[in-house]
C-alpha cells in the first residue's frame, strides 16, 4: 500500500510537470497560474502545492528532470578525468544542440528560458539561477581551454574566457535563432559546422 501511495504520488508530479513544460511554452512563465497547471494536470489546488510550492519550485524541477550535456562534462572535469580538452568542448557543444532538436523536454525547457520567461518580479529568481549555472559552467569549460593552451593546441594569442564566451555565445545564439523558426535551417547540420569552424580557427 506504501508503494502505491509512493508511485502514485510520483506519477502526479511527473504530471503536474508536465503540465508546466506544455503551459509555460504556449503560454510563457508569468501567463501561467498554479491553478491552470493544476487544472491541466486533472488534480486538485491542494495537490499541486502540496507537491510545488510555487511556479518557482516548479521551473526548478523542470531543470532538474534534464541532464544537459555540459552538466555531463563539468561532472568529468570534477573528477579530473583524462580526456582531450578541445574534442571534448567540440562533442559536448555538438551533443546539446542534437538534445536540443531531438529531444522534446530539452527543446522545451530551451524554449521556456530563451523565449518563454520574462526575468522579472517572481521569476527573477530563475534569472539569477541560470547566470548562476552558466557562470559555474562557463569557468569549467575555461579550464579545458587553459589546458589546450598549456598543450600548444591553441594559438598563443588566444585568451581562455574571451574563447569560452565566444563559443557559448555561437551554441546560444544558434539555439535562439532555431527555436524561432525551426524550419529556416537544419540545427545540427549547420551548428555542427559552425561549432568545427570556430573551434578550429582557434587551434594553433
Amino acid at each position: 500500500m506504501v508503494r502505491r501511495t509512493k508511485e502514485d504520488a510520483m506519477e502526479t508530479r511527473a504530471k503536474l510537470l508536465d503540465a508546466a513544460e506544455a503551459l509555460f511554452s504556449e503560454k510563457g512563465v508569468t501567463q501561467t497560474s498554479m491553478m491552470q497547471v493544476a487544472e491541466k494536470a486533472g488534480v486538485t489546488r491542494g495537490a499541486i502545492y502540496h507537491h510545488f510550492e510555487n511556479k518557482m519550485d516548479l521551473i526548478e524541477s523542470l531543470m532538474g528532470r534534464v541532464k544537459l550535456p555540459f552538466d555531463e562534462m563539468r561532472e568529468q572535469v570534477a573528477e579530473g578525468s583524462e580526456f582531450d580538452p578541445l574534442i571534448e568542448v567540440k562533442e559536448r557543444s555538438k551533443e546539446f544542440i542534437r538534445r536540443v532538436q531531438d529531444d522534446d523536454q530539452v527543446r522545451s525547457l530551451a524554449s521556456i528560458l530563451l523565449h518563454k520567461c520574462e526575468y522579472i518580479d517572481e521569476v527573477n529568481p530563475i534569472k539569477l539561477r541560470h547566470i548562476s549555472g552558466r557562470n559555474e559552467c562557463i569557468c569549467d569549460v575555461e579550464k579545458l581551454f587553459e589546458t589546450a593552451l598549456k598543450k600548444n593546441e591553441l594559438a598563443p594569442t588566444v585568451h581562455s574566457r574571451v574563447a569560452v564566451i565566444g563559443l557559448f555565445s555561437l551554441v546560444d545564439g544558434l539555439i535562439y535563432n532555431w527555436l524561432l523558426a525551426p524550419d529556416y535551417f537544419p540545427l545540427v547540420e549547420y551548428g555542427n559546422q559552425a561549432i568545427d569552424s570556430y573551434v578550429n580557427g582557434l587551434k594553433r
